[in-house]
Formats: structure tokens, sequence, C-alpha cells
């Protein structure tokens, strides 16, 4: 195998406890060679805490973490071949730019001209090409953080860890910056960790997402798959405004129903569901339509009678809060350019596709 062939890493039954205090609980996690992974979650979670464990940086109290066939739970941090960026990732500061990038370079029998030309380009890849002289102390927050990324390309790893990388960067920038990287590590097919507490800019730039919460994955799957199929309610909230609606699962015949608290009935499609049990039905605000008084019947959609309490305006659309049967469901219709499609306080009856219903299981 080269060193530019991708590689594997696998997380097995991995815990982590620092000073007492156990940062993360049985994470069990498989990243395909080449594959760009999002870890999500709020503060405290324990992203930080896992890319340290695989960096060899915090220390391990069970569990085992394999890069390809090669196990390296109790190898020296330096043994690993490992790239990591922390979110304080100093720069030298008596070095310019060039120097703390060709830095990383050094020891690898690279003539003059390569380490230039290699500098020059990991600099324009986070936009940073004309600041090659200048010293860290020239250079704002947020260019540093991109002299930091720079230099930890420059690393070659077939593994890298990225904790937090954009944290500094204004939103257009940050933009343009991850559609960089992301061209950037798929071109040279290195295995990627990147640590975000932004769910958005997980669901447009990974390939797949790894959801923690105080210490354990919740669940893991491309984009689509936790936004439309989340396995916890807490990663349903996680991704964007989502309506729940607890109650009960009856079996009725071959068909399961699903009886709310609040009365409604909704039929069940997922497979998954076989037996009786408690749970919530989710549905994202654009899985509603508005039902006017001209349309016709529309197949099996149910109808859910309620009253406009808020409207919230967002761009080419309008969010409303409707409320039905005690609870307030969220509705995403497009905006008239001219005016609101409804005010406060009128009357509405709204769609919805049963198909488009999964269940959280409690």
């Amino acid at each position: 195998m080269t060193a530019r062939d991708p590689a594997s890493l696998d997380l097995r039954h991995l815990d982590v406890t620092v000073e007492q205090q156990q940062r993360l609980h049985d994470i069990e996690l498989h990243v395909l060679p080449g594959e760009l992974i999002f870890i999500v979650g709020r503060q405290d979670s324990g992203k930080s805490s896992l890319l340290r464990a695989i960096a060899g940086l915090d220390p391990i109290a069970g569990g085992e973490i394999w890069i390809d066939e090669q196990e390296i739970t109790r190898m020296k941090p330096a043994k690993r071949k490992i790239a990591m960026l922390s979110q304080s990732a100093p720069l030298w500061p008596h070095l310019d730019v060039g120097r703390n990038i060709a830095f990383a370079l050094r020891g690898r029998g690279l003539r003059k001209a390569e380490v230039r030309s290699r500098t020059e380009r990991e600099l324009s890849t986070v936009g940073l090409a004309e600041f090659i002289k200048h010293l860290p102390a020239q250079l704002n927050a947020s260019q540093q953080q991109h002299v930091a990324l720079a230099r930890t390309l420059c690393a070659d790893s077939r593994v890298m860890l990225l904790d937090e990388p954009f944290s500094a960067q204004d939103p257009i920038l940050h933009e343009r910056l991850l559609q960089g990287l992301k061209r950037r590590l798929q071109h040279a097919s290195i295995t990627t960790l990147l640590t975000s507490e932004d769910p958005q800019e997980a669901l447009r730039f990974a390939d797949r997402i790894a959801v923690l919460h105080e210490g354990e994955l919740l669940q893991i799957g491309s984009p689509q798959e936790l936004y439309d199929k989340p396995a916890h309610r807490h990663v349903a909230e996680y991704f964007g405004n989502v309506n729940v609606i607890d109650g009960e699962i009856e079996i009725v015949g071959d068909q399961p129903l699903f009886h709310a608290d609040n009365g409604i009935v909704i039929p069940v499609f997922e497979q998954a569901v076989k037996r009786a049990r408690t749970g919530s039905a989710m549905f994202r605000p654009h899985d509603l339509r508005l039902v006017e008084s001209g349309d016709e019947p529309f197949g099996d959609r149910i109808r859910l009678i309620g009253r406009v309490e808020h409207n919230e305006f967002r761009g080419n659309s309008i969010r409303y809060g409707v409320a039905v049967s005690g609870d307030t469901l969220w509705v995403d219709l497009p905006r008239k350019h001219d005016t609101l499609e409804l005010e406060i306080g009128d009357s509405v009856v709204l769609g919805l596709d049963p198909a488009h219903v999964h269940i959280l299981e409690r």
C-alpha cells in the first residue's frame, strides 16, 4: 500500500475518561477510506475528546482504535501518522507564514523548489497566497486559522482530524473555505474527521454525519438519513425545526396506526413498526401543505384543522405556527411576493402525507 492510498479508521467500543470524568462511552465508528465524516453535537458533547483520543492525546479507558489492519490504541502520538488541527493551533511567532508551513515539510528530502511550490499551493487552498511573507502577529485570528489549516494539510497524513477548523471565519468566507477544503481532501483521498456545531454545514458537506450527545454516539448516517430518518428526538431536533407529536402505536390488522395524545390518528407506513408501543410521530415543516377550499380530495393525506398563531419571514418562504388540537405545528409555505399568505388568527386546513411521517421510539 502506498502513502497515497486512503486509510480506514475503526473505533471499537471506545471509552475515554479524563481527570476521573467520562468523556466518551462505548463509541463504535467505522470510517471508510477517503471518507469525510462530520462529528456534530453541542458544546461538551465529546467532539474534541474524540479527536484527541484518536490522536493519542487523551487516555483510552477501554476499547480499541485501528487504522487499516493495525491497532494503534496504545501507540505514541508521533507514531500514529495522524495529522490533527486543534482549535488553538499555535503558529511559530518568529517564522513568517511561508516558513510556518514549510516547517511541516522538513525531513522529507524535498528540494527547496518543491517545498516552496507545495507551500504556495496550500496557501492558495486557504486563500492566503499573498501573505506568505507575513508574520503571525500581522494576521488576524481568521487568517492565523487559515495558516494552521494549510500547515496541517502539508502533513500528508492518510488520516486527518480537524477540530472546528473554521470557527473564527465569517459566514461567506467559511462557505468558500469549506468548498475548497472538500475538493482538496477528495483529490488527495484523505480520510477526515471534522468537528462542527453547525448542523447545516454538516448536511451540505459531509459524506456521513456522526451525532454525539453527552459522550454517546446517537446515530451515524448520510445527511439525508439523519434528516429524514433520525433515530432519536435529539437528532431530529438538531437538524432543523421539526414537528413531534407524542402518542401510542396500535397494530390494527396489518396496518399500524399512530394515536397521538391530542387525538390525531396517523397511518404508519414504516416496515420497522411491528408491535404496539409508545412513540412520537415526526415530520418536518415542509411536509405540511395548505388545503384550500377549492382543492380536490387528495388520496390518503390527513387533514388537520387549526388556527395561525405565529408567522416568520424566511426569505423565499414563510414559517407559520398553527395551533392544532392543543399542539403548535410548524408549516413552511412558499411566500407570495406581494403579501403574507396567512394572517394571525386565520383558520386553516393542513394536509399531511402519512408517508412523510417518521416514528421515533421513546
